[in-house]
């Protein structure tokens, strides 16, 4: 909210047509699950955003008709949905053009106006949410990390009592519960080492709670 907010204010007090482009690229840059995977999301963002205005330009310099432009949409579509799972760097070169594309569509302008507009309001996104990555610090994924820690223990000690008094029928809900808490384990710290904000786990009980999950999850199968 705060990172989209003021690119769209920025770009609203330096009165930038489509100031709401600068909203969206923020937003893009933002939906990340760590500080980490924010920059190579600024990264990609950047660099697809400009080989896609260089698409769009050669696209509209060339003066093409309604028919031709919608034709040139449909192939973007349809290369965009392709390639944007694989890659979200690669489906932003063609989502750029797309989006150019659809607006001149819509309401024509000078090719050479339409292009600045999409790279100003890109380039104070990315560096607004990139620096609100960097510079608001909070403590979610090191909460989380821990919280998920003590989760993955829980579900042991309930995984390791079900094993020692034999209840063959409870095994299917332990083994499902262990498993998923140590995903969750995984996935945590994972992202709380890619925060500026270190988690306060010992890596050790990490390691040795990981470990104790894998041999009672292997337990549990037999």
């Amino acid at each position: 909210m705060l990172g989209t907010g003021l690119a769209g204010g920025t770009a609203l007090a330096l009165d930038l047509g489509h100031g709401y482009w600068a909203a969206v690229s923020a937003a893009a840059v933002l939906h990340s699950v760590n500080v980490r995977t924010a920059s190579q999301r600024a990264v990609q963002r950047a660099l697809g955003t400009t080989a896609g205005l260089l698409i769009a330009f050669g696209v509209l310099a060339a003066g093409p008709t309604a028919r031709t432009l919608i034709l040139v949409i449909v192939v973007l579509e349809f290369l965009l949905e392709y390639v944007v799972a694989r890659n979200y760097g690669l489906g932003i070169v063609f989502l750029t053009p797309l989006a150019l594309l659809l607006s001149d569509l819509a309401a024509p302008e000078p090719a050479g106006a339409l292009v600045l507009d999409r790279a100003a309001g890109s380039a104070i996104g990315i560096a607004v949410g990139l620096a609100c990555a960097l510079l608001v610090v909070h403590d979610h994924a090191s909460v989380r990390a821990v919280r998920a820690l003590a989760a993955c223990e829980r579900a042991a000690d309930r995984a390791r009592d079900a094993l020692a008094d034999g209840l063959v029928g409870t095994f299917p809900v332990a083994q499902a519960r262990l498993a998923a808490a140590v995903v969750e384990l995984r996935e945590a710290d994972d992202a709380a080492a890619g925060e500026l904000l270190p988690a306060e786990l010992d890596p050790a009980a990490l390691a040795a709670a990981e470990q104790r999950a894998y041999l009672l999850l292997e337990r549990l199968a037999r």
